[in-house]
């Protein structure tokens, strides 16, 4: 018997020439007794040369093909070993991929362990994997394995990135720099990042995220002499809108990175339950451009397959193992390229050179003409794409949110963010007065100092509150270093600055940091028998309270002050207002009027708008609830970065209030509330100031021993057709709704999201359908007819992000947009460009509705509206999956420049010939304070998290000795002591660009 023939498969491999490629089929056989002929045939298939399979072959034989049938083409195929037969599909390749091999590692300086072990001789720690993998190393170690292996092999090449290793270790080792810099010189090495760390730019302001930029690209091409070009940022657990945007600015030309718009691990790997295995799960290819609400963007690659997708063939037992590792990887991540190349993060956390990675580059070569796999840098890649490609898929989608966790977790620490962020603008601004007018020099030391710390701060496992203990108590000193540095800096130059002013010694200088004028609350310690007068000598209404005197400055100018003069009188303290007439108790300006009911905890009742005379509430608003968490996911593990609430919820409304007081004073009314929900006594204030168009709230939690648990605040407030809108640092955007309700054993995402300084329902943009009423945009699929439509398709995206919608451009041949099962967040409408003649899409969108929108098309209409089946909160449920076309609604459009032009005013004008859509013009917002995590639930439930304390792993961990812990015992994550949380809410006709939010916020946060 001839040798035996098993099985045969297709392949992309390609034997030969490059003038005359082979492609290889696989042929799978068995040894025999005599040796046997192979033929080959097909419709433009045939062997490219006689072939012979000798009697002993066991296993796959490569047999080089020539094909002519176009790519793509699939060719049923008969294959004849000897007496044997066998039917194959052969499908025509196209020769000329090449796969990019970059090797990295991914460091973090705090997460688990602190920044003194991570740049330490691991060699302390054991060496059996009990306390790390056997892979890791520290620093300092890997830093110059990657050099040394460079020095070593004239083929490998490699890429080093964050400024928080490389500055200690070529401080430590500044003999180091000149290997460097020839092997940069040489192409084999490159710097990446262009910023200071891999920051969590979802969770700080504009300018935190500016000076990492800045700090990174500075000591990259300053100090080292690198020529960074490409954001590296591979582990940020999501990404600000405008992150792209500053990029760009900066001269930046690329960024690469895992996380984003496919949940934390992306299309390829698990994410929850069973891994969806397939890229082609995404709408877009994996290199696109990557645009900002401001226009500005970058060639992106997201990276399907994770950031450690390559290292795990350093774990195959032989070279023939790996090379097949790699293969299989190239075919999973080939399907979403969008050209003929493919990116292979070689590297995981802390990892040295991978073993096999030199050897796959020269054997493969060996072997193969195409696909060739070779060593590279990021620069590499991206520029073998822009030679290939002139203009890639346009994308504006929101890359959040990504471990919803990180929005609340040691909140104490995004507070301490936002308070030196504000110090630091304001010391800044002052200073730079100060100095201009030679009242002192400028403090850039110190402010160099503050920046550098916020930087710090800002990374991934660090302002995200997913760290150690220990971690946490070294990074606090860090922030507290920074505001106190800020606020020295503010205060000199405050006293430099109103030290010029002519003032008679007993007046109090107000002064306001922003660019516009606004009122204000202003506290000043005053002896008693002391109080305050304008100056033309009328009294102003003030309160003493604990010593301190407060009144409320008016209209203080942009970057000014205003003066007050410190006159004989006494000011009144607040005064209990006269009992209430019923159970409620009450307290009213001339804007509001505020009920509590103390038999529901002291929950309001009531927000009446009493300039609208309207209720603003549809339930009991500030609401504490109190949620119960696993101590990690069921399903997913993983730990304090995730928000993982079990269902079960217990609401301060569900017992009575321990107290609910109503006081007066001369600037407003408040309410105070003290309760118990949970393991947690609480106490509320409600301040109305008089002329104020906010309401004012804090919240004090004076005792917690709880564990495994999340705390947010609730204001039901359902405006008819709003959607959730968001600032982020530097725009404002629309969000999807939230499940915060849900069992994350079953449904694992509850979409909360981070917002800046405020987050509401309103409207970013909206179509105007005439008689058929309006319909609120947020979050949008653009549908193209094709992927190489896409690119046409940017000047419609950047108008409807400058609008404030984010946009997914898709292909009509490709997947759609609304699974949450791959997407890290769902749509609310497709705008499908292109009719029917055009658009497969569109023209089944126009099938499956009813002939009149068609005929609207034919009549002329260069937009239809075609609305949705079932009403948006329907279809918004756990779990959502919102991919049919009737599941949203869609706008047609023909005419793209003309709609472009439309939404300079963010209104769409479209033709709707059957149905009706609702929209109230109304806005309902909460301002925050260092508290960035928000839910607006499909009711319309405005939901803000205010602490939350987890069990999971890394809680607890304290590496260095002696243990450290709360006075209670507790781990510090658990956050077992007094916090104060402090928002507003306002509301008003329009949407926020007519309540002016963003001045708002910024009010809310800077104190005059």
């Amino acid at each position: 018997m001839s040798v035996r023939l098993l099985s045969a498969e297709s392949t992309d491999l390609f034997v030969g020439s490059h003038d005359e490629p082979r492609q290889v089929l696989r042929v799978t056989v068995a040894r025999g007794e005599r040796d046997a002929p192979l033929e080959v045939r097909g419709d433009g298939v045939r062997l490219a040369g006689p072939v012979s399979v000798p009697a002993d072959a066991e296993g796959v034989v490569e047999v080089p093909l020539a094909v002519s049938a176009p790519p793509g083409t699939t060719v049923p195929c008969l294959l004849t070993l000897g007496e044997e037969q066998l039917k194959v599909v052969v499908t025509a390749e196209e020769p000329g991929w090449t796969m990019f091999m970059v090797s990295h590692f991914h460091y973090d300086p705090v997460w688990w362990n602190t920044q003194a072990a991570y740049t330490s001789p691991w060699e302390l720690l054991s060496g059996d994997a009990t306390t790390r993998p056997l892979w890791e190393r520290n620093a300092f170690a890997l830093v110059e394995a990657h050099i040394d292996l460079a020095l070593r092999d004239p083929d490998y090449r490699f890429v080093l990135a964050e400024v928080d290793y490389l500055k200690p270790f070529f401080d430590t080792h500044p003999e180091r720099r000149a290997d460097l810099r020839a092997l940069m010189a040489q192409g084999r090495a490159e710097l990446v990042g262009g910023t200071y760390n891999e920051p969590n730019t979802n969770l700080t302001g504009a300018e935190t995220t500016i000076r990492n930029i800045v700090y990174g690209i500075g000591y990259q091409r300053d100090i080292l002499g690198g020529d960074p070009r490409t954001a590296w940022q591979l582990d940020a657990f999501g990404h600000d809108p405008q992150f792209p945007g500053y990029l760009a600015a900066a001269g930046l030309t690329g960024s690469a990175w895992a996380r984003g718009p496919f949940h934390q691990w992306g299309p390829i790997s698990k994410n929850f339950k069973q891994a969806k295995n397939d890229a082609a799960l995404m709408q877009f290819p994996s290199e696109f451009e990557w645009i900002s609400p401001s226009g500005q963007g970058v060639l992106t690659h997201y990276m399907p397959a994770h950031y450690s997708a390559g290292w795990w063939m350093d774990s195959s037992p032989s070279l023939e193992a790996a090379c097949e590792a790699v293969y299989d990887l190239y075919r999973s991540l080939k399907p979403v390229a969008a050209t003929k190349n493919v990116l292979l993060p070689v590297g995981t956390d802390y990892t040295p050179p991978n073993k096999w990675i030199t050897d796959v580059h020269r054997a493969w070569a060996s072997r193969y003409v195409w696909p060739q796999f070779v060593c590279a840098t990021p620069r590499d890649f991206l520029d073998a794409v822009r030679a290939e490609r002139a203009a890639f898929s346009p994308q504006t989608r929101d890359m959040n949110p990504i471990y919803t966790g990180k929005d609340v977790s040691y909140i104490d620490t995004k507070q301490a963010q936002r308070a030196a962020e504000v110090a630091a603008l304001d010391a800044e601004r002052l200073s730079a007065f100060a100095s201009v007018l030679g009242l002192g020099r400028y403090p850039h030391t110190a402010l160099d100092k503050v920046w550098r710390q916020l930087a710090y701060g800002a990374h991934h496992d660090a302002i995200t509150g997913s760290e150690s203990d220990q971690v946490y108590i070294d990074l606090l000193t860090g922030w507290r270093e920074a505001h106190d540095l800020a606020a020295t800096a503010r205060d000199n130059a405050l006293d430099a600055l109103t030290g010029q002013i002519a003032l008679d010694g007993h007046s109090v200088v107000v002064t306001n940091t922003l660019p516009f004028a606004r009122d204000g609350l202003v506290s000043v310690p005053l002896p008693e028998g002391r109080t305050v007068a304008d100056l033309s000598g009328a009294p102003v209404p003030a309160v003493t309270e604990n010593g301190t005197l407060t009144f409320v400055a008016r209209d203080v100018p942009s970057m000014g002050w205003r003066s007050y003069r410190v006159v004989p009188g006494s000011s009144e303290p607040w005064q209990p207002a006269p009992p209430s007439e019923t159970p409620l108790v009450t307290i009213a300006n001339d804007r509001w009027q505020v009920t509590a009911d103390p038999a529901q905890g002291g929950a309001l009742v009531s927000i009446h708008d009493r300039a609208a005379d309207r209720e603003v509430l549809t339930g009991l608003g500030n609401e504490l609830r109190l949620y119960d968490e696993y101590p990690r996911h069921p399903d997913m593990g993983e730990g304090p970065w995730h928000l993982v609430p079990s269902g079960r919820v217990v609401g301060s409304t569900e017992g009575r209030a321990l107290g609910v007081t109503s006081e007066t004073s001369p600037i407003g009314r408040r309410l105070t509330v003290t309760g118990q929900v949970g393991e947690i006594t609480y106490e509320q204030t409600v301040t109305l100031l008089t002329g104020s168009d906010r309401i004012d709230f804090t919240t004090r939690v004076l005792d917690h021993t709880g564990a495994d648990r999340l705390l947010r605040v609730r204001f039901p407030a359902r405006v008819e057709g709003a959607l959730p809108v968001s600032d982020v640092a530097g725009a404002v955007v629309g969000r999807g709704f939230a499940l915060p309700d849900v069992d994350t054993a079953e449904h694992p995402w509850t979409l909360d999201n981070p917002a800046n300084t405020w987050f509401g329902l309103s409207t970013t943009a909206r179509v105007d359908l005439g008689e058929a009423g309006a319909r609120a945009l947020g979050v949008a699929e653009v549908v193209v007819p094709s992927l190489d439509d896409a690119p046409q398709a940017r000047d419609l995206v950047v108008a409807l992000a400058r609008a404030g919608v984010t946009a997914t451009t898709s292909s009509a041949d490709g997947t759609r947009y609304g699974w949450l099962d791959v997407d890290s967040n769902l749509p609310d409408v497709r705008i499908v460009v292109g009719g029917p003649d055009t658009n497969p899409v569109a023209a089944e969108l126009l099938e499956r509705a009813d002939d009149a929108y068609l005929e609207a098309l034919k009549s002329g209409a260069g937009r239809v509206w075609v609305p949705a089946e079932r009403a948006l909160p329907e279809v918004w449920q756990p779990s959502a999956d919102l991919r049919d076309l009737r599941a949203l609604p869609a706008l047609i459009v023909t005419d793209v420049a003309d709609l472009v032009a439309d939404l300079s005013d963010a209104v769409i004008e479209a033709v709707c010939p059957l149905g009706k859509e609702i929209l109230e013009d109304r806005t309902v917002a909460l301002l925050t304070y260092g508290l960035p995590g928000f839910a607006v639930d499909p009711s319309g439930a405005l939901h803000l998290s205010l602490m939350r304390s987890c069990t999971g792993w890394p809680s607890g961990i304290w590496l260095d000795p002696p243990h450290r812990a709360a006075p209670d015992g507790s781990a510090f994550q658990l956050q077992h002591w007094t916090h104060e949380f402090s928002y507003s809410l306002v509301s008003g006709d329009g949407d926020w660009r007519a309540l002016r939010l963003p001045a708002a916020a910024q009010e809310h946060i800077t104190p005059l």
